[in-house]
């Protein structure tokens, strides 16, 4: 073995999973360079028994994704490898859970991926956990990741890029770079497809891998190669750091059911890394699907465990923040507090009416939009299933799921940008650009479930849960105030 894909994808090999004695290996594969080579590679390690490929039709591309199907089935049949493609519909379902369609993309290749490990366990009875699934991450791929992610506003966690290993997931190729692995493929006489969507700069990471990675290699030609070690390093930094935040918990940390009791005194006393990382820790294992939350809510609580006896914060996803004099404590907000709601809401009259979307004619449904009723500022139309699954995600079972009260600290919308990619902007940020005195701001009444805001009441919808030709069950809300 000379080449240096070879070379990276061997040592790799022997580190993490020559020493298993009948290794088993789901490969992710979407026609790509990166993944062709990857499962190539593979096979010069594995018995071709003992590999399966999966690939996701996104059917984004129409006859263009149903001919990389085709490839990667042709190159299974030719070297004697189990294929099996799977169609998911990433444009409805990036609509339907409102994350953009790159973030879908990706949540729904690992269900997959997952889902036929755990088959593959099950039909041959092997021990859970020991069919590993391989991805095809690369130098590149890893700079990008620490890029996007000290852009958007990270931690450690954020700048250490990607594991090479994280539970049942490898990732042999991290090693090598975009032109190792075409070297690799063109010695072996190989093509690869090329997705088109890989080169449209709407998206974030396609502008930093296209636009942003190039000129910084223009800088220094290793610039990929310099990041991933760099990030390398902080991961080791990150495994040092998570053992001191661990034994701080023991230490400092009382949990119950859906909350945590932190002594105060402790957690000041605590250099400021390892409180923030300890918080973010807590604030996560209080968090569905462990998104959203980030080193401003961290910051958010440390500031008021400095602060005076009886401080509040309100934080994504119905937590909420409260300082006493020897204790913070960090709780999932319940059904108790919808009576301090119902308070907030005591000025308003709210009539709700739902309808079964199939009542509607086409053109009746596309009246109901927002744009359709922007003059009617009381009174608008939502997909009620979407408001179901998003408080769903936010551990929110009582009903009703939409609540009518003040706005907090840590709301947010979900909106579209300028070029229809999906994004999430604080309520605070929002009510700013409108330029409304302190008085205006304080007589604004939200539509909320949790903390993702569905409706300012007399301004704008949030974008999650609008109505569209998919709905089912719509509700109608219409506002008043007494006089």
């Amino acid at each position: 073995m000379g080449l240096k894909a070879e070379i990276v994808c061997k040592k790799y090999m022997d580190e993490f999973l020559m020493a298993e004695s009948d290794p088993h290996l789901v490969i992710g594969v979407s026609g790509g360079a990166d993944s062709i080579c990857l499962l190539f590679l593979m096979k010069e390690f594995i018995p071709a028994d003992n590999i399966r490929v999966v690939h996701i039709n996104h059917m984004i591309r129409g006859k263009e994704a149903d001919e990389d199907s085709k490839f990667v089935e042709d190159i299974c049949k030719r070297e004697g490898i189990r294929f099996r493609e799977i169609r998911k519909d990433i444009p409805a379902i990036s609509k339907e859970m409102g994350y953009s369609e790159e973030e879908a993309g990706r949540r729904i290749r690992y269900e997959c991926f997952e889902e036929e490990a755990q088959i593959w366990e099950e039909e041959q009875g092997l021990v859970k956990g020991s069919v590993r699934i391989a991805v095809a991450h690369h130098t590149e791929d890893n700079a990008e990741t620490v890029l996007f992610n000290l852009f958007r506003g990270t931690g450690i966690r954020g700048l250490s890029g990607i594991a090479p290993e994280r539970g049942r997931i490898i990732r042999p190729l991290l090693g090598a770079s975009r032109k190792d692995i075409e070297e690799y493929l063109k010695d072996r006489g190989e093509t690869f497809r090329t997705d088109r969507t890989n080169e449209d700069t709407a998206y974030a990471r396609n502008r930093i891998r296209n636009l942003i990675l190039p000129q910084a290699e223009e800088v220094s030609a290793m610039a990929s190669e310099h990041i991933a070690a760099a990030s390398s390093k902080l991961r080791e930094i990150l495994t040092f750091l998570e053992k001191k935040v661990d034994e701080e918990s023991d230490r400092l940390v009382i949990s119950g059911d859906d909350l945590f009791r932190i002594d105060k005194k402790g957690l000041n006393d605590l250099p400021d890394v390892i409180a923030s990382m300890l918080v973010l820790k807590l604030l996560t294992e209080l968090t569905p699907m462990k998104k959203d939350i980030g080193e401003v809510h961290a910051e958010a609580v440390l500031k008021l465990a400095k602060g005076d006896a009886g401080k509040h914060a309100d934080l994504p996803y119905g937590i909420k923040a409260d300082v006493s004099h020897d204790e913070v404590l960090l709780r999932r907000r319940t059904s108790a507090s919808s009576a301090d709601e119902n308070k907030e809401a005591e000025d308003i009259e709210v009539l709700e009416l739902y309808y079964r979307a199939d009542e509607y004619s086409d053109d009746e449904l596309e009246s109901l939009t927002e744009a359709a009723h922007d003059g009617n500022k009381y009174t608008k139309y939502f997909d009620y299933d979407k408001i179901c699954y998003i408080a769903s995600q936010q551990g929110i079972i009582d009903k009703p799921f939409i609540k009518i009260r003040k706005r907090r600290d840590g709301d947010y919308l979900r909106i579209k940008k300028s070029d229809g990619s999906p994004a999430t902007k604080s309520l605070g940020d929002y009510l700013t650009d409108l330029k409304l005195s302190p008085d205006e701001r304080e007589s604004i009444r939200v539509c909320a479930v949790g903390s993702e805001i569905m409706w300012v009441i007399g301004y704008r919808m949030g974008d999650s849960a609008k109505i569209s030709r998919d709905t089912e069950n719509i509700l109608r809300l219409e506002v008043k105030k007494h006089e």
